[in-house]
This record gives C-alpha cells, sequence and structure tokens, in this order.
C-alpha cells in the first residue's frame, strides 16, 4: 500500500473571503431604558455606548473595591456605569460634555442621592474643582470611557492633578491600554509618561459587542495606582525638561537610541555613545527598551555634559503622544457608556 500523502497547508486552508463580503456580527439591541427615551449615540462625538451589564459590574468594583468611596466619573453618557458606581461608591461626581445627554442621566438617577451630574468639558477645569463642585472631597478614585484622541491628555491630567485621585480605572482602545501598560522592550512615551506618577495594570479585556452600537475595535480596562509623588529623583522644575529628553528619544522610536540622540541634538556619535556608557545604557538599546529608571539616569548624564540641551521645548509639535500617532487607532474607537 502506498503511504499517503499529507495534504499541505495550503490544500488546507479555507478559501478567503473579502472584507466587504464577510457577514458582519448581529447588533445588540439597546437597553430598555434607551429604547423608552430614544437615545441615540451621536457620531459626532464617536459616542459607543458601554451595555455589557457584567463588564459595567467589573468596571464599578475596580473603581469601589470597599464599598464606599468617594469617585470623579468622566465622560457619564447615558448613565449605564453611573448607575453601577452610584450603588457601591459613598459619592459620585459624574462629567458629561453632552448637556441634552447629562440631563437626561440626571433625571433617570434621581433617586440617588449620593450622586451629582456635572454638564461640563472635563479640560475645562481641575479635577478637584469638578469633584468639589460636586460635593466630593479626597480621597478619592477617577474613571471613564476615554476616547482615543483625549485619553492622552486626560490621563496626564488626572496624574499631575493636586489633589489627585489615588487610583485612575479608565476603558481606552485595547492597543492604547497596552501602550499605557508598557512593559520590557515594550515601553512607549504614553507607558513612560504615566509610571512617573503611578502604576499602570491592564485589568481586562472589553469586547466591541460589550458597547451599542459595537465599535471597529476592541477595548480594555486600565487601572493606574498613583505614587504619592513622582518617581523621579528631580527638583519640581526639572520634570519638564526630563520629558523633554523622553519625548526626544521616541522622536524616531524604530532608531537605536544613539542615532536619535545624535540627529535630534546635533551631536557627535562618540560624544553619544560616551554619554549612554556613562547612563549605564546599551548602544543598541531603542527607546522602547528603556525604564523610568533609565531615563533619569540618561537625563542625569545629559544635564551635566550639555545642560543647555534639555531646555523644554516640543518634539514634533507637542509633547502628547509622539509614539501614538497610528491613525488606525482612531478609526472608531468607543467613547461614552
Amino acid at each position: 500500500m502506498s503511504p499517503r500523502k499529507r495534504s499541505s497547508v495550503a490544500s488546507r486552508r479555507r478559501p478567503s473571503v473579502p472584507k466587504a463580503q464577510r457577514p458582519k456580527p448581529p447588533v445588540p439591541d439597546p437597553p430598555e431604558y434607551l429604547r423608552r427615551l430614544g437615545v441615540q449615540p451621536r457620531k459626532a462625538l464617536g459616542q459607543h455606548f458601554l451595555i455589557d451589564e457584567f463588564i459595567l459590574g467589573d468596571i464599578a468594583r475596580a473603581c469601589c473595591p470597599q464599598g464606599g468611596e468617594t469617585v470623579l466619573e468622566i465622560g457619564a453618557g447615558p448613565g449605564a456605569l453611573t448607575e453601577e458606581l452610584a450603588r457601591l461608591a459613598g459619592r459620585v461626581v459624574a462629567v458629561e460634555l453632552d448637556e441634552e445627554l447629562a440631563a437626561f442621566t440626571r433625571e433617570r438617577l434621581r433617586q440617588f442621592d449620593q450622586l451629582e451630574i456635572i454638564a461640563a468639558d472635563v479640560m475645562d477645569f481641575e479635577p478637584g474643582e469638578l469633584l468639589a463642585e460636586g460635593g466630593g472631597a479626597p480621597p478619592y478614585t477617577a474613571c471613564g470611557n476615554l476616547p482615543y484622541y483625549i485619553t492622552q491628555p486626560i490621563v496626564r491630567r488626572l496624574l499631575e492633578a493636586q489633589p489627585g485621585p489615588q487610583r485612575i480605572v479608565v476603558l481606552v482602545q485595547r492597543e492604547v491600554a497596552q501602550r499605557i501598560a508598557g512593559g520590557p522592550g515594550r515601553e512607549s512615551l504614553l507607558s513612560i509618561s504615566v509610571k512617573v506618577y503611578g502604576a499602570p495594570r491592564i485589568l481586562f479585556e472589553a469586547p466591541h459587542t460589550a458597547f451599542w452600537p459595537p465599535p471597529k475595535v476592541q477595548s480594555a480596562v486600565v487601572a493606574i495606582e498613583k505614587f504619592a509623588g513622582p518617581a523621579l529623583d528631580l527638583p519640581a522644575g526639572e520634570i519638564e525638561a526630563f520629558f523633554h529628553l523622553v519625548r526626544t528619544g521616541f522622536a524616531q522610536p524604530r532608531k537605536q537610541l544613539h542615532n536619535v540622540l545624535t540627529d535630534e541634538f546635533t551631536l557627535e556619535r562618540a560624544p553619544v555613545l560616551a554619554i549612554l556608557a556613562e547612563a549605564g545604557i546599551e548602544a543598541t538599546a531603542r527607546a522602547q527598551h528603556l525604564q523610568v529608571a533609565d531615563w533619569e539616569r540618561l537625563y542625569g548624564v545629559m544635564r551635566r555634559r550639555h545642560p543647555g540641551l534639555l531646555e523644554a521645548r516640543d518634539v514634533d509639535g507637542d509633547d502628547a503622544d509622539g509614539d501614538e500617532s497610528d491613525p488606525d487607532l482612531a478609526a472608531d474607537e468607543p467613547d461614552n457608556d
């Protein structure tokens, strides 16, 4: 008997179906309260309402692990998460940009005496101001379902706020969550910016089917445990100069760091290699390989050898997310819950 021929991998593959012809997953029905009141997500604000009860409960418990905490919620939307928080927290101050939606949620959840809903743009006020206006006081947890384009500015504002939250729990696009969390060999400008102020970790993921209408992307929940102070042994006045160095290092993230510093600071290669060696950093390292402590050592050497180069200035326009500029990430992210 002749041996049976082994089929090739190619022969076992299913024929590919063009993306346009693939069947779309069924769109989940909106909750009854949204149908009854006719609330529709506003495309201009990129709204995708989180409706999965299990995920809503998990987020609320991540914000209030003991029960009775004070919570500042950013982006209340129609109040699905707000309601879960109000059942667990001692005080909830929820902020919503859309005044009509804020009024609707305020009316729907009027039975919760410990809840205050404020119609405001969170970027126009300090977190402490919003907390106080809603009758809250530190210590507090900040949480929110953040769209891609506003994730970094809001997270940074929360991290730098005085008084700041003890914990930050945010639902963001999965790729952004991974960049916030970072890790060995996977650090980003965003992760270093966060890790100066707190310890981030991804708690769990949220599939697109958890939202109505479903976005095209997956999401994840990140918790950041805030430090009592920045994880830098530097005077407060030098922190911005430190971040200027980090932004410069990530200006060309695919290049080895010695090439980046040579290009961006217009230095000769030999002095740059000497700086890296003194800081204990491999010459072949890229920015993604450095932890906060590595950047701090590098900053110290640069400050001694070339102090004028570290005057804070913009790199590629702004200090936001030099490595977060992939337009595909912003395609269709969930916004309000």
